[in-house]
């Protein structure tokens, strides 16, 4: 019944070709790579569409000029004359990993120009099915040229995972300084506004918050903040923030929080794999053997052997504050459950790519994350929407992408295996597309 909604029986040419005419009246121009022309059709696969709704196999998803035209059951959705079709039996097909907190920074262990090194990290995302990508807070030095990437990407002349930036974090010391440095931003026509409290005095106080948020609101920019503590997510709440970016670490949340959370539609953005990164290079982990993860092996190569220096190692194991972070990522899964089950939107994000921290891997971390959502109680098709459809409501994006739906981008991840079965299965990559067209395909 609700694939009639999206597909019409009994005129499915007609229909495309006024889909097609509406899709080209209502939404913005590209936000990413120059679209695939042409026609193509995805036949035979296992449909995950990042709503939330049960899997339809076997489904057909039609493309067209970068755009779904149609989905839903095979029955339903006709292919229209010359399209180009692939059989996917065997396959599921699921919508493109949106990531609402990463970074493409460039800090002492950079060793390309700023240019290159964000473009290759853009690739790397893209490697990894991570298709679109909010980078909340840049460096002085990456805000210009990352700016400008963007620029090129919206264009179609770049590649690479959908580029969205904040640009530097909106830090202030006054009010009237607070309304300034975030007009500066607005300015430059940045995508969000990024602020932090870092539990220490030198935070800004609560009237300079609270300017940050409201000046950003005045020129229609939704907020996140970085924060550790109980304490500061309530402030950021009161204040009006649109995202908490990271775990709240230090205690459960409270009811008093989850309420005014729920009241106000606050996203929650759970950051696992922040703290992992943190105290897992004491020794050397597993996954640096993981084929998956050295597929990415072309941007990381710096930082693994960074990371697998003895006294970086000992360096990890013998700070207190490094093993702090192991009963903090303890508490902040404990919240994650707390807050999902009581209703708090949740979406998927990593912090990785924070300029000066190596080790939080662009593209790789973002499947280890969705694990770690589901060890901390999600089911996987819970962390599938978390990572796709709610991801990108939380960035205001899901009119262009986020879920299969006609009209929308065509962002979308074919793998080998069923994630349903076992999240671990998103990286059993079989081709990645953005804008219909292929950009992965299989294991590097």
């Amino acid at each position: 019944m609700r694939m009639c909604a999206r597909v019409s029986r009994k005129r499915p040419v007609a229909f495309l070709a006024e889909l097609l005419i509406l899709t080209s009246i209502s939404f913005l121009p590209s936000s990413a790579q120059s679209p695939a022309s042409g026609t193509i059709a995805f036949t035979g696969g296992r449909l995950i569409d990042g709503t939330g709704r049960a899997p339809i196999q076997p489904a057909t998803v039609v493309i067209t000029n970068g755009r779904i035209a149609g989905v839903g059951p095979a029955e339903l959705v006709g292919i229209p004359a010359g399209a180009t079709r692939v059989d996917l039996s065997g396959k599921t097909i699921m919508p493109g990993l949106v990531n609402v907190h990463g970074h493409l920074t460039v800090d002492e262990n950079t060793r390309l120009p700023v240019r290159e090194h964000i473009i290759q990290r853009l690739r790397a995302y893209a490697d990894y099915g991570v298709t679109t990508v909010m980078s909340l807070g840049q460096t002085k030095e990456d805000e210009t040229e990352g700016l400008r990437i963007r620029e090129e990407q919206r264009q179609g002349k770049l590649g690479g995972a959908r580029y969205y930036t904040a640009g530097q974090n909106a830090l202030a010391k006054t009010p009237e300084e607070a309304r300034a440095v975030v007009a500066r931003l607005a300015d430059l026509k940045v995508d969000f506004i990024k602020t932090r409290l870092n539990g220490r005095p030198t935070d800004m106080d609560s009237e300079t918050l609270g300017a940050v948020i409201d000046e950003a609101h005045k020129r229609g920019l939704r907020t996140a903040i970085h924060i550790f503590y109980l304490k500061d997510a309530k402030l950021a709440v009161e204040k009006g923030i649109d995202v908490i970016a990271h775990s709240v670490r230090d205690q459960d949340v409270d009811q008093a929080l989850v309420a005014e959370m729920k009241r106000l539609n606050v996203a929650y953005v759970p950051t696992l794999t922040r703290d992992l990164s943190v105290f897992v290079y004491e020794t050397r982990p597993e996954f640096f053997d993981d084929p998956f993860f050295r597929r990415g092996m072309y941007a990381y190569q710096t930082e693994v052997e960074l990371l697998t220096r003895p006294e970086m190692q000992e360096k990890a194991r013998t700070s207190p504050q490094v093993q702090a972070l192991k009963q903090a990522l303890q508490q902040g899964t404990r919240n994650l459950k707390l807050l999902f089950d009581a209703g708090v939107q949740v979406a998927m994000g990593t912090d990785t790519g924070s300029a000066n921290d190596p080790g939080r891997w662009q593209g790789y971390f973002e499947h280890v994350e969705m694990q770690m959502m589901v060890e901390a109680g999600m089911t996987p098709m819970q962390v599938i929407v978390a990572s796709t459809g709610d991801a990108a409501k939380v960035l205001r994006l899901d009119r262009e992408l986020g879920t299969l739906d006609p009209g929308k981008w065509a962002d979308l991840l074919v793998l080998n295996a069923d994630p349903l079965a076992d999240i671990r299965n998103t990286r059993e990559i079989h081709s990645i597309w953005i804008a219909g067209r292929n950009v992965a395909e299989g294991p590097r």
